[in-house]
């Protein structure tokens, strides 16, 4: 899921260059969580019970999945409020054409 986060920012930040420093900062973040996810995998890898490993392994899943969630949402909110501005922007742009 981490990987969409980066998919996802990286698309946001092509179509709008104006968010590209945060989308870059949501990738950013993204990589960094990756990261902290495989190195707890590999802690978890370590523990010699298999129902303990297991239940760690859940863990780091649950965990991936909601900083996932998060980075995602946060690129959400960034398309939902350039799509109203520019929604916004063809309506004043439509006004002005009819009263020139």
């Amino acid at each position: 899921m981490l990987n969409d986060v980066v998919e996802q920012g990286f698309k946001h930040s092509l179509e709008f260059p104006n968010d590209s420093e945060s989308a870059h900062k949501i990738i950013e973040n993204a990589n960094t969580s990756l990261t902290d996810i495989v190195n707890l995998a590999r802690k978890d890898n370590l523990i010699p019970n298999a129902d303990i490993k297991q239940e760690a392994f859940r863990h780091t899943i649950k965990q991936a999945e909601k900083t996932s969630l998060q980075l995602l949402s946060e690129i959400q909110f960034m398309r939902r409020r350039q799509n109203v501005t520019m929604h916004q922007l063809e309506k004043s742009d439509l006004v002005s054409r009819k009263h020139p």
